[in-house]
């Protein structure tokens, strides 16, 4: 199933999303005291989801929202936590001169920059020239997920969803002229802020249910700017491996349903190219994923 978080005419509901882009809302099926989010119909775990989807199968058309007529938010991450892998696709450590982690770098995209599909990333007045798009595919738990082992970790995920981890890259020339572990440190968390700004984690469209990808390996992931390929990459491509991301960042993080691990991003962002291109107004950016969808969002000031 495709479970999404829509608006029509005022607050966001969740929903499942048709082959046909219409939308069926859960509580249009299920009664009012059905889940409002879909991390709340995650946590419901597989008896819910399977109740949810022999009642999409049964809806009557009357039931569906036709797609013009509903605009979807992020399906999750505005409650949820959201924790991303740096630098974990071998094409993006190699643009970038980095060697192969050991574990890879990680950082938290904070609840408040994300946002849904087709909503602005608005470029910040302080720092509007060297902000970069990052496509990747996320994982999103499915249950309770502390110190889980790697061989156990498939057993956590509920879905799948898409993330463009927009980063201001103005901490870069710090990191490169650090001359100190102090400076270093400074720089490297400046890069970090850089990710944090309102707008700069589009989420979605939908979160896929994991019943639905057989190998998430065998998936391709690619990023568009005004329609030109800039990133385009196997997820096999990944330094480390999902299960293995679940099992360092569990080690750590309690996660609960709907918290959501994004796995890195392939070669082909901005600040790799020679010379660099950074997003500017006007710019439409598509991060794509067969068989979780297009998450598109254009670019303003």
């Amino acid at each position: 199933m495709r479970l999404v978080m829509f608006e029509s005419g005022g607050d966001y509901a969740a929903g499942v999303q048709l082959p046909s882009g219409d939308v069926v809302p859960v509580r249009g099926i299920l009664g009012d005291s059905a889940p409002g989010t879909v991390a709340e119909l995650i946590a419901g775990g597989p008896d819910l989801l399977g109740k949810l989807a022999k009642a999409v199968a049964q809806a009557e058309p009357s039931a569906f929202l036709a797609r013009d007529k509903v605009r979807l938010g992020a399906p999750v991450g505005r409650r949820e936590l959201v924790v991303c892998a740096g630098t974990n696709y071998r094409s993006h450590l190699e643009e970038m001169g980095d060697e192969l982690p050991a574990k890879p770098a990680w950082f938290i995209k904070n609840s408040r920059c994300v946002v849904g599909p087709d909503a602005p990333i608005v470029l910040p007045p302080e720092f509007p020239s060297m902000v970069d798009y990052e496509g990747e595919l996320c994982v999103v738990i499915g249950r309770p997920c502390h110190a889980v082992r790697a061989e156990d970790a498939w057993d956590y995920v509920a879905g799948y969803t898409l993330l463009n981890d927009v980063s201001a890259r103005d901490g870069i020339p710090g990191i490169v002229s650090a001359r100190t572990p102090l400076d270093g440190r400074w720089a490297w968390t400046d890069m970090l802020l850089g990710k944090q700004f309102p707008t700069f984690g589009p989420i979605g469209p939908a979160v896929v249910t994991a019943d639905e990808i057989d190998d998430p390996g065998a998936l391709c992931l690619t990023t568009t700017v005004n329609g030109v390929t800039v990133q385009d990459a196997p997820v096999s491509d990944l330094a480390v491996g999902i299960p293995e991301l679940i099992e360092q960042f569990s080690r750590y993080f309690p996660f609960q349903p709907g918290d959501v691990i994004s796995t890195g991003t392939p070669g082909g962002v901005g600040v790799g190219r020679k010379p660099p291109v950074y997003l500017r107004r006007g710019d439409v950016v598509t991060v794509a994923v067969d068989g979780i969808g297009q998450l598109t969002n254009p670019v303003r000031v």
